[in-house]
């Protein structure tokens, strides 16, 4: 077996079976705890409305609230989410709002199928080696963060009842976001249409 041979194998007989279970487990994980988690996610909104009220920004209108994952912290297994309050010209804000969100109820998973991937990798007798483990565990790290999206879907019509985010000065297009650290994202809320999703979804 050569290495190329090796690795759609240990794809095949191990990889996505882990994942799958992670993900499973994740799953439940959140049904479980839905509105503890909903709870805490509401409170890192709450924080970066304050912050945005009440710093020497608040008196720039926010036109984009952002919840970004990172790649690089994942690396190191730092599953805060960048929280940040821009202006209208979004990255080329000088000054955002800046807080975090741990995500570490989902991500926690992602470290132990890097864990137990690293094990069943080791029969392959160095075919295998923990960079490729590392290149499909943040590869799957996408799969994860579907679960703070859905988060965010449900705690949003929570969210934007909070008198702290009643009270921001905003856009008239504020847009909520969630996704990759300035990459692709998702608008959960937008204030010119509302809350964007089925709520059951």
């Amino acid at each position: 077996m050569n290495r190329q041979e090796a690795l759609e194998h240990f794809h095949k007989t191990y990889a996505e079976d882990v994942l799958n279970e992670k993900l499973h487990q994740a799953a439940s994980l959140y049904e479980h705890r839905k509105e503890e988690l909903i709870f805490s996610f509401i409170q890192s909104f709450q924080s970066i409305c304050l912050q945005a009220n009440f710093t020497e920004v608040a008196k720039t209108r926010i036109g984009y609230i952002t919840y970004s994952m990172r790649r690089t912290y994942l690396v190191d297994r730092n599953y805060n989410y960048v929280v940040e309050a821009y202006d209208k010209n979004w990255f080329f804000d000088p000054q955002p709002c800046y807080g975090i969100y741990d995500a570490g109820w989902a991500f926690s998973f992602l470290a132990e199928l890097e864990d137990e991937l690293n094990q069943l990798r080791k029969p392959y007798m160095n075919k295998i080696f923990q960079p490729d483990v590392e290149r499909f565990v943040l590869q799957a790290a996408g799969e994860f963060h579907q679960y703070i999206l859905k988060l965010a879907k449900d705690a949003i019509q929570q969210v934007v009842h909070l008198p702290e985010f009643k009270a921001l000065k905003c856009e008239d297009d504020l847009e909520v976001r969630i996704g990759e650290y300035k990459g692709i994202s998702e608008v959960v809320y937008s204030r010119a249409y509302g809350v964007l999703h089925d709520s059951t979804g």
